[in-house]
């Protein structure tokens, strides 16, 4: 038994590796674009020569989840028990789900704001 488990382990590996060069190539290469990715879309209106703009909120969700899922990856490597993986500390639960929840909260913002223009312009006319 110990033997397909390990087996399995290291299939699973090799897939999930692939999986990440593949990607790592796709980038790297332009055919996945990552133009965009921090940045906020242009609003109804907008300029279409007007610069989007830089978005605090993306950035900070975008660090806060690789930094999470780079410390569970090491967690999960510094554990090497094949029965479990290891639990997520409830600090780190936190953290990501507060990080998410101010970029929702930027969102819901972002559309109040949209809906508030939307009525205001209405009433004008």
């Amino acid at each position: 038994m110990p033997y397909l488990v390990r087996t399995a382990r290291l299939e699973i590996i090799i897939v999930l590796g692939g999986l990440m060069i593949v990607v790592a190539s796709k980038v790297f290469a332009g055919g996945i674009g990552l133009a965009g990715l921090l940045t906020v879309s242009k609003r109804p209106g907008q300029s279409p020569n007007e610069p989007a703009e830089f978005s605090p909120a993306r950035a900070q969700m975008l660090m806060t989840t690789l930094l999470a899922a780079m410390y569970y990856l090491l967690q999960v490597i510094n554990n090497p028990s094949a029965a479990s993986l290891p639990d997520a500390p409830s600090t780190l639960v936190g953290v990501l789900g507060g990080s998410h929840a101010i970029y929702l909260g930027g969102k819901v913002q972002s559309a109040w704001d949209l809906l508030t223009a939307s009525q205001k312009k209405n009433s004008k006319k």
